[in-house]
């Protein structure tokens, strides 16, 4: 089997673990009133820093209560979540009042010191210097000899100290957290390596204030350095606080990345642009510090390795078809699958000659796992000569189940002791794995089972060879599931450490824990905005792993009944999607200005060798791929690629919709304004000596800037006044990553792709995938254009803004001349249409629209204006407009029913029949189809 070895245990749903000591959720609640009024700052000093002062306090006896625990009752702890720890050695109501009372005494002793100014320092140094501990260490002798060894003496001295007076008050005061301890702990070693053997020579006094001082500095270093990670500055709230008016922004809150930038946690507010793409402007950008690049961009990034598979195995099949080969393309690609899993060898030339091309994709794929620690460094291939992702024909697994089972048992049996009853359970265990996979990554543990009699798990591997027949040998299917499962798993690990991001995710919880500690009257409200934000954070990644709100059973009826509606849905009402494309035009305008768009837009009518330069780098960056892959229309359509083909079905619409962009022509506008957009956007960082908001936004501040200069002025070229980048022979390739990575963002929020922060979390719900379908452009293009647009500022945005609502009118009528509908030219119809078609009030318009139908033109803005209800929504039934387009084609589906049961089939029935027709309404046949329909009526 030709996968990589993995771990006995392989956990794949990334679920983050609740902070130790919480055995039952608490409740939050209010804190009882402290137990001490007035400290004085030298005892909440003492108390704080001396560990003398608990030896003198210590917990007093009580009598133990049988069967008792104090999270039995949640109202018991309300109120100390934070420190839920405490609680978990109490044995009697008595004691947990005590172990609130010592909580809320070290509390009020904290903010008693933090608001006493110099006093309460001073007398936190004073308590440190008498400690013990730190009167002992003066005594200990250190190191003779050179420079090296007093350095290392004097810090390993100073951190065993501190180390052992931070262990005692660790256990004396429950509110003294770990990070505290150790970054106190890593203060005395810098101060004792510092001062060296001439550490005598300074009062107790100075070495604590400077420990101190080191440690609180320690404490703000930035701790994002994950694997790979960019080096996130240390920003603060305000620094990444949004630009724009508070109302804008408080629309995004329906969507998880408007919430995470509203966040009151900086971590957060970081955290979420180091994830999602994004069109945020920040104050730090003003400043001219970048924003980081986002995993989603460079997981789109992939999309080159992607289309670079696709086209390799096309051209592969037109020299095969050309040499006198036959049979499909189909054919083929399979025959290069199985060339794949044998050592990239055939009988055929061309067959073993395409996989020999393929074969460095899949090596590039291992090397970048193998660089950040995913995969091992010594792995090797088992099951096949060669390397080849194992990917399961579900549905060929289930319709032959017991010949599957005996393939399986039969090569276990060889040599094996077990019983023919236990191979059996083993089998079905790994058909059931099989079966139940929903993603390709689950598949690489199918086979590590149990027998009976076994210590533990082993894999029980079955050659490829005796599978095939099960396998999937599409080598472009396989190729392109391999790279969308590969992809994230890389970026999130390059910028978080590891695709789970738990350190994070700690990061966080950490965050918030100081808070409520810090604020003990608000932790009510910060709690429940800890959980809202870890699951919005949470949410998003599993968004870009794809396994968000996946079924427990991905074969279930209505699972796979629902892909096909939506499939269906997208085949039979977006055909006319490209004229609804043509307020992009204006996108370009707001983004770039009237003159550097026409200027582009003439190097295109000219056939300018810039263009033909220019269309090359973005494919070489990920970027206006469409026609090869249809990534935008897809996304726009909420079509999401399932990773196993089960029934020819549901294989032919996979197949259908990845082709029906380019019958719209949708793939091919995409494409065109990805290109002339892209070209903008490298020109104007290709010409930038130094950062500014934009390009700060965009992941590029001034040092950036500068080694992107450097290596244009090495590789780069200048074409008919354009700047042409060849990233691709940069030698620095974090350069590299930040100039392609900031195009492809640019491109992806000028020509609005949805992203994994676009839409609400209940969209992604089986029941909300449908309802929801075609709704993800709404709101990604109210995030990415109109409130990115404001928060840029730019006077370009609002004369664009005004091309696009002319866009939109303009839109409005094509649609309803194509449609055979009647055109309302009055000002205040072409107002409200341009509005609607444009996006520019994004979920806004789409409540109203959805008021207007139910309420049967009698409530929201067309009836409030006398222009009637908006034409986006003339062809939907009220019940669509509120459940979405798969509700509306079984109402259609009941008009054709209802229509041959009752044997009147009117003009109802006709119209129904024609819109569920796949292509009905494509732009060039729609026309044709309007003349048949009346003819039928």
């Amino acid at each position: 089997m030709p996968i990589y070895p993995t771990p006995d245990s392989y956990a794949n749903n990334f679920t983050a673990p609740q902070a130790p000591g919480w055995d039952t959720p608490p409740t939050p609640g209010v804190n009882p009133a402290p137990a001490e009024e007035g400290p004085s700052v030298l005892g909440a000093a003492f108390r704080q820093y001396n560990l003398m002062a608990g030896l003198f306090n210590p917990a007093p006896d009580f009598e133990e209560q049988e069967g008792y625990n104090p999270f039995t009752d949640p109202a018991e702890t309300r109120g100390y979540e934070p420190w839920a720890t405490a609680f978990s050695d109490s044995r009697s109501p008595q004691q947990t009042a005590s172990i609130k009372q010592r909580i809320d005494g070290e509390n009020q002793d904290r903010q008693f010191l933090a608001e006493s100014g110099a006093p309460g320092v001073l007398a936190s140094i004073a308590a440190g210097v008498v400690d013990p501990v730190t009167i002992a260490s003066l005594f200990v002798p250190g190191a003779q000899g050179g420079l090296v060894a007093r350095v290392a003496s004097n810090a390993a001295i100073a951190a065993g100290g501190t180390a052992i007076s931070e262990l005692a008050l660790h256990q004396q005061q429950y509110t003294r957290t770990a990070e505290e301890s150790l970054f106190h702990t890593a203060a005395g070693a810098v101060l004792g390596g510092m001062l060296g053997a001439g550490s005598h020579l300074l009062s107790p006094e100075v070495r604590n204030a400077a420990q101190t001082e080191i440690a609180d500095s320690l404490r703000n270093l930035n701790t994002g350095g994950s694997v790979g990670a960019m080096n996130v500055p240390a920003t603060t709230l305000a620094q990444e606080t949004m630009r724009g008016p508070k109302v804008v922004n408080k629309v995004m809150n329906m969507t998880p990345l408007g919430r995470t930038m509203d966040s009151p946690s900086v971590t957060v507010r970081r955290t979420v642009q180091q994830l999602a793409e994004n069109n945020l402007t920040t104050a730090k950008n003003l400043e001219g510090i970048a924003t980081p690049s986002a995993a989603e961009t460079q997981v789109r990034m992939w999309a080159r390795e992607e289309a670079a598979s696709a086209i390799t195995a096309n051209d592969g099949f037109a020299k095969f078809r050309a040499q006198g080969g036959t049979g499909s393309k189909l054919d083929f690609a399979e025959e290069v699958g199985r060339a794949m899993r044998r050592n990239d060898t055939s009988p055929n030339a061309v067959v073993q000659e395409t996989a020999k091309a393929l074969r460095p994709i899949l090596d590039n794929i291992r090397t970048e796992m193998q660089s950040l620690g995913i995969l091992a460094d010594n792995i090797k291939v088992t099951g096949a000569l060669s390397y080849f992702p194992r990917m399961y024909r579900q549905g060929e697994v289930i319709a032959r189940r017991d010949e599957f089972r005996k393939i399986i048992t039969d090569w276990w049996a060889r040599g094996s002791k077990a019983s023919q009853e236990d191979l059996d359970i083993a089998a079905d265990e790994v058909i059931n794995k099989i079966i139940g996979a929903m993603r390709p990554q689950d598949y690489a543990n199918a086979f590590s089972v149990k027998l009976p009699g076994a210590a533990k798990s082993r894999s029980l591997n079955v050659p490829d060879d005796l599978l095939e027949p099960y396998l999937e040998s599409d080598v472009r299917f396989v190729m392109q599931r391999h790279i969308r499962d590969a992809a994230p798993n890389i970026e999130l690990t390059r910028n978080f450490g590891d695709s789970s991001m738990e350190r994070v995710l700690k990061d966080i919880r950490d965050e918030y824990t100081e808070m409520m500690r810090n604020n003990p009257a608000d932790q009510v409200m910060l709690n429940k905005r800890m959980q809202r934000d870890e699951t919005d954070i949470m949410a998003m990644r599993d968004r870009l792993l794809g396994t968000y709100k996946m079924p427990d059973n991905p074969s279930a009826t209505f699972v796979r009944a629902g892909n096909v509606l939506r499939n269906m849905n997208y085949l039979t009402k977006l055909g006319g999607m490209t004229v609804s494309a043509v307020p992009d035009l204006a996108r370009a305008v707001m983004v770039n200005g009237f003159a550097k768009t026409f200027s582009a837009y003439g190097k295109w009518l000219a056939r300018s060798p810039a263009w033909k330069a220019n269309k090359q780098e973005m494919r070489k960056m990920g970027t206006a791929l469409d026609i090869v892959l249809s990534d935008r229309s897809r996304a726009i359509a909420d079509i999401a690629d399932g990773f196993s083909q089960r029934s020819a079905l549901e294989s032919g619409l996979d197949y259908a919709t990845g082709k029906f962009g380019n019958l719209t022509l949708m793939n091919q506008w995409n494409s065109f304004h990805k290109s002339l957009n892209g070209m903008n956007t490298a020109d104007l960082i290709l010409s930038a000596t130094k950062s500014n908001a934009r390009l700060a936004k965009l992941g590029i501040d001034d040092n950036m800037a500068a080694r992107i200069q450097q290596q244009f002025n090495k590789h780069g070229k200048t074409v008919d006044g354009l700047r042409i980048g060849n990233s691709s022979a940069w030698d620095d390739p974090a350069v590299r990553a930040a100039f392609e990575s900031a195009v492809v963002k640019d491109v992806n929020n000028t020509i609005v792709t949805p992203g994994i922060g676009d839409t609400p979390l209940w969209s992604s719900s089986q029941m909300g995938k449908l309802v929801f379908q075609f709704k993800s452009f709404i709101f990604g293009s109210y995030n990415r254009a109109t409130a990115g647009g404001i928060q840029a500022g730019d006077a370009q945005f609002y004369y664009g803004l005004a091309m696009q609502l002319m866009l939109g009118a303009m839109t409005y009528a094509i649609k309803n001349t194509i449609a055979g509908r009647d055109v309302d030219y009055a000002p205040e119809k072409l107002v409200l249409e341009g509005v609607d078609r444009s996006g520019v009030l994004g979920p806004l318009m789409e409540f109203n629209n959805t008021l207007e139908k139910v309420s049967a033109g009698t409530l929201g803005f067309g009836p409030a204006l006398g222009t009637g209800t908006q034409s986006r929504y003339a062809s939907r039934n009220a019940i669509g407009s509120i459940l979405g387009p798969s509700f509306d084609s079984m109402g259609k589906l009941s008009d054709i029913a209802t229509g041959i049961l009752s044997g009147d089939f009117d003009d109802k029935a006709v119209n129904s029949t024609r819109q569920l027709i796949p292509g009905q309404n494509l732009f060039w046949i729609a026309p044709t189809l309007n003349k048949v329909e009346e003819q039928l009526k």
